[in-house]
């Protein structure tokens, strides 16, 4: 089981290291009065790790929700 986790776990920063290699052009970002010009690759990794904060807080948010609601 230890083999196949680290084989797959190569398999994933091989797959991040070829993602990021052919997506080095430039993108421009805009949010309100802030302008980022930044790799492509970064911008993608930046708003997968922001997806998977807000989904695990709202996660959370549910999960609490539903314990109050079965407390009473």
């Amino acid at each position: 089981m230890r083999l196949l986790k680290t084989i797959l776990l190569l398999l994933l920063i091989g797959v991040v290291v070829i993602f990021t290699i052919q997506n080095m052009e430039i993108v421009k970002l805009s949010f309100l009065n802030v302008h980022l010009e930044i790799p492509l690759s970064f911008a993608s990794g930046a708003i997968y790790i922001l997806g998977a904060i807000s989904g695990g807080i709202v996660f959370s948010m549910l999960k609490k929700l539903t314990m109050e609601d079965s407390d009473k």
